[in-house]
């Protein structure tokens, strides 16, 4: 690939038959990005969303042990989001990623060789999961400060859908592609594509020429509290990363506990809870193209804010039908949750994105990625009430609190409720350019 020498870089969308891409992927580097991105999701997914799991479930078969894992993995990424975010406006973020990616590929090969050799124990994957969680709070950031800088601030919007669609459209692929390997070869041979996945995207990252930043100066604890500032002085921003908060710690149970569900409540093979899951990774793609198609005219606002609590209303018709054993409408479920779950982050992250100033990027996104390092704690939550109760309820008991957040939210937040496809250049220019108060 030498330095992916392109005839293009991240200034102008090239005039040549890439203009029948969307916008964003007329960037070069943007696309070397895009494809790199592709195969570490897809790894990521298969990883933390399903082998690691069924690893563990299968190790313990307690559903309380998912729980542990969910801690592991969230309690050194939520200690050092802050921190990682830091360090990617400080520095360049593109070999914080690579480095990142590399650290999580080493010990997923580890991991992965004690299974081999039959000698893993439930201690390996718990310190496993704390060494991968401690690595996303560097990459996540990170990554989230790279796109931006491969497009023009005006096609921010269109790369932040793409971006979002390889991360909603692997829900088809990862865990589909995770539980037929484990079901017809092993859990160690998932693993070890996973691993090959991440140091692929470490390598092509490194390689990539970003458009110039200012990098940021100071003290770390005043830019920690920089951040937090500009954060609570804008409520469009807070109430975002509310929903996604939510989102986190109750409404991905359902991903967490399907070595449970398929178990333990719908006597399900490995593969068929993989193809479960692609429906919802496919629904998760028709959200994204939907959002990425919003014209200015369209009520972002209430697209995003309805979206929330389709979803939830979708999650608990899903615990109904595994509930009941029906595996067609478990499924259907799961294709509407997709569709609405990306209809509210998707929607919610382009906001973020196109408002948020370069200068502060890395630390937004880092607090941002706070929320999402919530995930694996809404696994532990979620398998302690599934261990007392039972998936299907715990699943519910989620839903029914994504439900309420939203609905308060569209009541009283008029901030979000106005919002349409195209934000005011006022409303933008307001949120990168007017000095933050001291006070928040």
């Amino acid at each position: 690939m030498g330095q992916l020498a392109v005839s293009q870089t991240a200034s102008t969308p090239p005039n040549t038959l890439t203009r029948f891409l969307p916008i964003s992927m007329r960037y070069g580097h943007f696309r070397y990005y895009w494809l790199a991105l592709l195969a570490g999701v897809t790894g990521h997914q298969m990883l933390l969303n399903f082998t690691m799991g069924w690893l563990m479930f299968d190790l313990t078969g307690q559903e309380r042990d998912l729980a542990f894992l969910g801690i592991a993995i969230s309690i050194p990424a939520l200690a050092l989001n802050l921190f990682g975010g830091v360090l990617a406006d400080r520095l360049e973020p593109k070999y914080l990623v690579a480095a990142s990616q590399s650290v999580s590929a080493t010990v997923v090969v580890v991991l992965a060789a004690l299974v081999l050799i039959g000698r893993v124990e439930m201690a390996h994957v718990l310190i496993a999961a704390v060494l991968i969680g401690a690595v996303q709070a560097f990459d996540q950031p990170s990554r989230s400060s790279i796109f931006p800088r491969l497009v023009l601030r005006e096609h921010i919007v269109n790369a932040v859908a793409m971006e979002s669609l390889v991360w909603n459209g692997v829900r088809v692929l990862g865990p589909t592609l995770a539980g037929v390997i484990i079901a017809q070869r092993s859990i160690q041979e998932s693993m070890f594509i996973s691993a090959a996945t991440f140091y692929i995207l470490g390598a092509v990252v490194s390689l990539l020429r970003l458009r110039d930043r200012q990098p940021a100066t100071g003290q770390v604890a005043q830019q920690i509290k920089e951040g937090f500032r500009y954060v609570r002085s804008h409520s469009v921003f807070s109430l975002i990363m509310l929903l996604t908060f939510c989102n986190s710690l109750f409404g991905m149970a359902y991903i967490h506990l399907m070595p449970s569900f398929a178990k333990e409540v719908m006597h399900l093979e490995a593969d068929r809870v993989g193809f479960m899951l692609g429906a919802s990774g496919l629904g998760a793609i028709i959200g994204t193209i939907t959002i990425a198609k919003l014209k200015d005219h369209h009520p972002k606002g209430l697209i995003i804010v309805g979206g929330a609590i389709a979803y939830g209303v979708a999650l608990i018709l899903f615990s109904l039908a595994a509930s009941w054993g029906i595996y067609e409408m478990a499924m259907a479920m799961l294709l509407v949750v997709g569709i609405s779950n990306s209809l509210y982050l998707t929607g919610g992250l382009s906001v973020l994105q196109h408002l948020v100033p370069d200068r502060l990027r890395g630390r937004v996104m880092g607090m941002y990625g706070m929320t999402w390092s919530l995930s694996p704690l809404g696994m532990a939550q979620a398998g302690f009430v599934a261990q007392y109760t039972n998936a299907a309820v715990a699943v519910a008991a989620g839903a029914v609190v994504i439900i309420i957040v939203a609905v308060l939210i569209l009541i009283y937040a008029r901030d979000i409720r106005t919002l349409r496809g195209n934000i005011p250049e006022s409303q933008r220019l307001a949120c990168q350019g007017v000095p933050v108060p001291v006070g928040g």
